[in-house]
């Protein structure tokens, strides 16, 4: 978990997931947790088409690295800023 991105929820990159879309069975490229608990995993396509939801529901977000979400654009550093419309 070497990345943290400055959003509303902590975002942390995660490596070499082998987990599968909640929602597709494909390939995670991001996984969260809810703020009342719970854990979900969303494929690229399925994660940028909930990335508002999953910035106001999660806790916790992970992405894969390398992946390019709508919620908070990996720039390929270890930090990256993003500001949230109010």
């Amino acid at each position: 978990m070497a990345q943290t991105l400055m959003v509303s929820s902590a975002a942390y990159e995660a490596s070499g997931s082998t987990e599968r879309c909640d929602r597709c069975g494909a390939a995670a490229k991001l996984g969260l947790v809810l703020a009342g608990g719970g854990e979900l995993t969303f494929c690229g396509h399925h994660a940028n088409a909930y990335a508002d939801t999953i910035l106001q529901e999660a806790e916790s977000v992970f992405l894969e690295s390398g992946f390019d979400w709508r919620g908070v654009p990996y720039n390929g550093a270890h930090r990256a800023t993003a500001q949230q419309a109010a």
